[in-house]
């Protein structure tokens, strides 16, 4: 597969910057990989399994090689990490990320990028409920969507540039202005993170069973509430960027419990036919 880039260095080597070092390094998308992180000792480890080529604690140690900055951190400090990045980037060099929230992070960078560099917002909606790069596998991206979230004023080489790169991955990739991608994932992925953790922590939290109800749980309740396992300060920070889009989420599911509540409480079996068949087809439809 044709090379992207010559260096890419991914900030933040979890299950996403994990991934995609794999499929960077397997289908051969870039010349180097780097990683940088905190924990250099973790990344060190990263190196010896093969997933990247360098590893840096420090950006001024080995960004200025970069002519691609992907940035895999919580959404709660990508605003934090491109701005002590962006005194060490070369000339040309774009810089995008894989936050889920989208909005917030375009407004507050693109126009303080340094001259002769670009942002490019992006988020390949994929993942799993680990974290780490020790769960990352190559074939994370295959047949998932890669949202890229450009402006009027974003650089049209480097948007082409990031789009192959996710193509190559295995994404398709779609084009979408970031306040309507924050909408859009508030209710198909924000929601039902919010739900599944309170939905465990209400039949935790049950005192009126002696015994412990959660050992008795099987495949419905374990398959619903898989992504309960996701890692708490990443969904903290998405909860509070994107705030108003999952407060109208949130509102929009309340209102549909209390439909379901209400059928329950009066007993009314073709209100709830009806409720569960139009789940069914829709579901079906997905």
């Amino acid at each position: 597969m044709k090379t992207i880039f010559g260096h890419i260095a991914i900030v933040g080597l979890g299950l996403i910057g994990g991934s995609l070092a794999r499929v960077v390094k397997q289908r051969k998308l870039a010349h180097t990989v780097s990683a940088f992180g905190r924990n250099i000792e973790r990344l060190q480890k990263a190196r010896e399994l093969g997933l990247v080529d360098n590893c840096y604690k420090r950006f001024e140690d080995g960004l200025h090689e970069a002519d691609a900055v992907v940035i895999a951190t919580p959404v709660g400090i990508i605003e934090e990490q491109v701005r002590a990045l962006a005194p060490y980037l070369r000339g040309g060099a774009v810089v995008t990320d894989v936050g889920s929230v989208k909005g917030p992070l375009v407004a507050a960078l693109e126009p303080r990028m340094p001259r002769g560099t670009f942002f490019i917002g992006g988020h390949p909606i994929a993942g799993t409920e680990n974290s780490g790069f020790e769960s990352s596998f190559a074939e994370l991206f295959e047949g998932r969507i890669c949202v890229l979230t450009p402006t009027r004023q974003s650089d049209a080489g480097a948007l082409e540039r990031v789009r192959k790169l996710w193509i190559a991955a295995g994404s398709s990739v779609v084009l979408m202005d970031a306040e309507v991608h924050d909408r859009i994932v508030a209710a198909i992925s924000h929601l039902p993170h919010m739900v599944a953790f309170t939905l465990v922590n209400a039949i935790a939290g049950m005192k009126n069973f002696k015994q412990n109800i959660l050992e008795y749980s099987a495949g419905g309740f374990r398959d619903f509430t898989r992504i309960a396992a996701s890692d708490p300060v990443m969904w903290r920070d998405i909860a509070l960027m994107n705030r108003d889009n999952l407060l109208q989420t949130l509102d929009f599911f309340t209102r549909a419990l209390e439909d379901l509540k209400d059928a329950v409480y009066s007993g009314d079996g073709d209100k709830l036919e009806e409720l569960f068949k139009q789940s069914r087809d829709t579901r079906r439809g997905i």
